[in-house]
């Protein structure tokens, strides 16, 4: 679980804020004293950041899931870290990819830029 907090870059309260848990638990669960955390619990931490139920019972990778989609860690971390943000901000990106997207699709990406004069 620390390895998770730590990949996502957030503090154990806005972890804790994000899966609706007391700090108190999640603080539990990060020592120890709390082993084996309850369903509730794991189901939120999966529903919250993507995150795959094997890998937080066993520690069997990926570490993050996105149904019918594999996923580098890498892109996978990219993803867990969109979630966090808040919906205006998921906006603003969403709206930036769409952007790109159809610049890509309509080759505008593709075509040459006039080069860049030199002053001497």
């Amino acid at each position: 679980m620390a390895y998770l907090i730590s990949v996502l870059g957030i503090k154990q309260l806005d972890f804790a804020q994000k899966i609706q848990f007391a700090q108190s638990y999640v603080s539990m669960v990060l020592s120890g004293a709390k082993p084996s955390p309850g369903p509730r619990f794991i189901d939120a931490v999966c529903r919250e950041f993507s995150v795959s139920r094997e890998w937080l019972n066993n520690g069997t990778e990926p570490v993050f899931t996105m149904p019918g989609v594999p996923l580098s860690s890498g892109k996978a971390e990219i993803l867990a870290k969109f979630q966090l943000l808040p919906k205006e901000k998921q906006q603003v990106v969403e709206e930036i990819i769409d952007a790109f997207l159809v610049k890509s699709m309509t080759g505008e990406d593709n075509k040459k830029k006039p080069p860049k004069s030199r002053k001497k």
